[in-house]
Order: structure tokens, then sequence, then C-alpha cells
């Protein structure tokens, strides 16, 4: 078998598919669009490490909500099928909708995401990276009674693989973050909480580049960024892939690991893969008095608080099909109103900015593939929003495929 490889994209996904081959011996080229790494995709999302955290996005109630989605309800939205591709992946998510296969999806994600725990934790031992990396603990915010019992199914549920979580009531919260004590909102709109005191933080786009310094260095992994692939062939000898200015790099393996730019790639090659682009938005603010260390998830409106030591990350907003990362100023407004409505004083809304775009490819079972698509060619891609939090495990399944 050959020993190098060539990896087409040079975001979480991308770099840590690197170290998983670099560390096993590869010699591994990163080849990206953009003019360095994690300028996409992993350049601002929510940078919170969910191991637990690993819900489907097709479940029953989902699928009851589908015709709120199409409206844009809750900071979700589905647009109405403009072509082949997205009709069919819309109907294998309203099969993947049911509860037997809303309890299968979550937990096969959720034994990638532990193997992914697994995997950073032995990174972080091996190599000093700092990326804002640390156990903040996590709340899931609940506004009914409704809620609550889903959140004691799912407790349940995890619990059988180690997930450590409780089902707190609103009272509880201020004993977790004093921050949360003097939360107004809270009071008058939660009935409690899921608690996950493991969880994680940390920045993705620090962490590619923290990360990639070391490949570098210390494994011999060479990059080429600006470049953008143009076709992909198996060859008898091995992977070739050609570029917009006619350059061509060779090598044993090729994986592809450009998230929702993977299909205009791998299209010709009869191997596309049921993905849709859903774009999400995020902000940044200064902290405050009442900024909460503890990572906060908002359940209705969708949307994710992260203290990352010197600022507050604020992300939300689902849109699925919209293939564009252009930022639109309605949509960051309704983040701000939403984060604000929330949590009032989470940080200076009024310095409020660094404001971000991104385009997460999911799938319709919400796990990613991580399969070979021929002999010289493998795929790591659509992990939707859970790439940051899955990268690490993503990686080494890739790694232990392509060795077999």
């Amino acid at each position: 078998m050959g020993r190098s490889a060539i990896i087409i994209g040079g975001g979480v996904i991308g770099v840590t598919s690197a170290y998983a081959l670099a560390r096993r011996g590869w010699q591994v080229t990163i080849v990206d669009r953009s003019s360095s790494p994690a300028m996409e995709t992993s350049r601002a999302n929510g940078a919170q490490l969910s191991y637990c955290y690993t819900d489907a996005l097709g479940s029953p109630a989902a699928l009851a909500s589908l015709p709120r989605f199409v409206f844009g309800g809750g900071g979700v939205s589905f647009r109405m099928p403009t072509s082949t591709d997205y009709a069919c992946w819309l109907a294998q998510f309203a099969l993947n909708c049911s509860a037997a296969k809303f309890q299968e999806n979550t937990l096969a994600v959720l034994d990638l995401a532990q193997q992914s725990r697994r995997a950073m934790d032995a990174l972080c031992e091996k190599h000093d990276l700092q990326f804002a990396h640390r156990v903040a603990g996590k709340i899931h915010l609940l506004y009914s009674e409704r809620d609550r019992a889903h959140a004691m199914q799912m407790q349940a549920l995890k619990s059988t693989s180690g997930c450590e979580q409780h089902i707190l009531d609103r009272s509880d919260l201020a004993q977790l973050d004093p921050a949360l004590a003097s939360n107004r909102a809270l009071d008058s709109q939660v009935v409690g909480a899921i608690s996950t005191p493991s969880e994680m933080v940390g920045d993705p786009f620090l962490f590619c580049r923290e990360l990639l310094s070391i490949l570098t260095r210390d494994y011999g992994v060479k990059t080429q960024f600006n470049c953008v692939a143009s076709a992909l062939e198996d060859r008898p000898d091995g992977a070739r892939v050609t570029f917009g200015d006619g350059n061509v790099l060779t090598a044993d393996l090729l994986v592809v690991a450009a998230a929702t730019d993977s299909n205009r790639l791998l299209g010709p090659l009869r191997q596309a893969i049921t993905i849709q682009p859903m774009k999400g938005y995020s902000f940044e603010m200064p902290l405050s008095q009442g900024s909460p260390s503890i990572s906060v998830t908002d359940g209705k409106r969708r949307l994710v608080f992260t203290h990352l030591g010197d600022r507050m990350r604020v992300a939300g907003i689902a849109e699925l099909g919209n293939g564009s990362n252009h930022i639109d100023p309605a949509k960051i407004q309704w983040l701000i109103d939403a984060a604000r409505d929330c949590m009032p004083d989470a940080g200076n809304y009024t310095m409020a900015g660094k404001f971000w775009a991104g385009l997460r490819p999911v799938t319709p079972n919400s796990q990613p593939v991580i399969r070979r698509a021929s002999r010289a060619i493998a795929i790591n891609t659509g992990h939707g929003a859970l790439g940051w939090t899955l990268a690490m495990g993503s990686a080494e399944r890739l790694a232990e495929l392509v060795e077999r």
C-alpha cells in the first residue's frame, strides 16, 4: 500500500485527517482554495465541543415542524426544493424522522463523538496546543414540561454510552454559574435545563492553525493554499488531482474533506453523496459581568453562547439549502436580538462584531460520510453542525479505513 496522501480541505476535518494519517507515517499534503487554513466552515462556528449532545436533526418533532421550518420559524428554515438533489435529500430526511431512526442516528453519532473526545485528549496530552480549550460544562435550556420529558428520555438513552447528564430545575441554574443567577430572562421563560458537566469548548480556527504548525514542523506535512481543485482521477498508480491553473498533484491516496464543495469533485466520478448546505451565523462581543463561563444552548431559539476566555461567541440559525456564504444583515440582527432576549447580560451587545456565515454539510441521517469513493479516493465530510466535535474521531476512522 502507498503512503502518500493529498487532502482537499484545510478546515478542522482536513487538518485532523492530516494528523491521523501523518502520525501513522503517511506523507501528507493539504490543499485548500482559501489563503490559509480554517477560513470557511471552521472559521467561527459555535466553538462548543458537544461530545454528549449529538441529537440527530431528523426526529418526529422535526417532521411535525417542517411547515414552520419552511417559513423560517425559530431560527431554522428549510428552503423549498429547487433541484432534484435537494428534493431527494428532503425525502431521505423525512425517512429518518421516525422515533427509531432518531434514536439509531443519535447513538451512532454519540459513539463517534466519544471516540473524538478520546482522540482529542490524546492529542492534547502529546502536543501543547493553545486554542482556548477547557472543560466549561454546558446547559441546554428547557422551556416546557414537554421539553423536560424529552430531556429525561435522552438522558436515559445516552447514559448507556457513559454520558453524565442531569435534569435541573430553574432554581438550580444559579448554582452552576453566578451569571445565571441574575438573568431575568431565564426566570421568566425557562423551566429547567439539561446539565452536562464534562462538555468542552475550543476555538476551531486557532486549533487548525496550532495543529497545522505542529504538522509542518514535526510531521513534514506540506500545504498548498489558494489552490482550487478542478478534477479528480483514480488511476492505476494512485490518485491525481488537477487544479484550475493546470497544475497537477499525484499521491497514493486522495481524501475529499471539502465540506459542501465535495460533490463538485465527486459528481464527475459518479460518487456524489447526499448532502445539503445548512447555513449558520455567528458574532462575537466583549465580555461583561453577566457573561456565563458555562456554555449555554437555547433550544427554543436554536443558538449557543460560548465563553472563549477573552470574548463571548454567539452562534445560531440553520438555513437548509442556502449555498451562499453571503452575510445577510437581517439574519445577523435576528441573531443578536434573539441572543439578547435569551441572555441580556451575556456580553456587551452594543459592541457585537466579527460577523460570520458558514455552510455546514449535513446528511439526511445526521451521520457523516467516511468511506472510500474508489480504490485511491476517500471521503470525510457531511458532519453538519458537529464538525468541530466529531473532527478528531472522524479522522481516526478515516485512517483506520484506508489502512485496512
